[in-house]
């Protein structure tokens, strides 16, 4: 039976990414914001992240090799005048193989920002970077995701910075998602008590009839 690249979901990735205080994109101390639709950029995005001097990278989170090679067959690409890097996020099942397609070099899969690169290859026109996460069962050293090749700059000569405006646009783009979150949320409070509810009247109801079905039997000796 084939090994799947990953058994984990899009959120558990997500959290690898930016939730722990070694990653370069850790919500602490940069505002990340998942799921961004069309509009903003040019394209859909599924984490932005907006550093402290106020320029974006994109994270691009691919599951399985099939889902990554869709990536290049589509009729837009990944750049926008308003990114300063792009990094694709891959299992590790699966890094060494991306590593080859994005780059021309050699890949050191559990080493942060070792691997060797000599240029990026044809299908890497902006220079993507790499990032590399872990199931639980493949972690290396403790470690479950790491940037394996740092990303290029993509607009170097003029690199973009986004004004107020549109960081509270990114502001309200990630108020919608945490409220969408809340919501989900709720609904599923709101089901269990109603599941909880239904099996309490379902438990008193047996009882209830067990009573009535008691029989009282005549002594037979006094």
């Amino acid at each position: 039976m084939r090994q799947k690249e990953t058994y984990l979901e899009m959120a558990q990735v997500e959290h690898l990414i930016c939730g722990s205080p070694w990653s370069p994109f850790y919500i602490r101390k940069n505002l990340v914001i998942p799921n961004v639709s069309w509009g903003f950029l040019n394209h859909e995005a599924d984490l932005l992240v907006v550093s402290s001097r106020r320029t974006l990278t994109e994270v691009e989170i691919k599951r399985t090799w099939s889902d990554f090679m869709a990536d290049f067959k589509k009729d837009h690409t990944h750049y926008d005048k308003k990114l300063s890097h792009l990094y694709y996020a891959v299992p590790y099942r699966m890094a060494e193989k991306v590593f080859h397609w994005l780059y021309d070099g050699e890949y050191k899969g559990v080493s942060w920002n070792g691997s060797k690169v000599n240029s990026p290859s044809e299908h890497n026109p902006h220079g993507a970077g790499l990032i590399v996460y872990c199931d639980w069962e493949d972690k290396v050293g403790g470690r479950r995701c790491w940037v394996n090749v740092r990303a290029g700059h993509m607009n170097k000569q003029n690199e973009y910075v986004i004004n107020d405006k549109q960081e509270r646009e990114l502001l309200r783009l990630l108020g919608m998602r945490v409220w969408a979150l809340k919501s989900g949320i709720a609904n599923m409070q709101n089901q269990a008590h109603k599941d909880r509810q239904k099996s309490i009247e379902k438990r008193q109801r047996l009882i209830e009839q067990r009573e009535a079905e008691k029989v009282d039997y005549p002594m037979l000796f006094d």
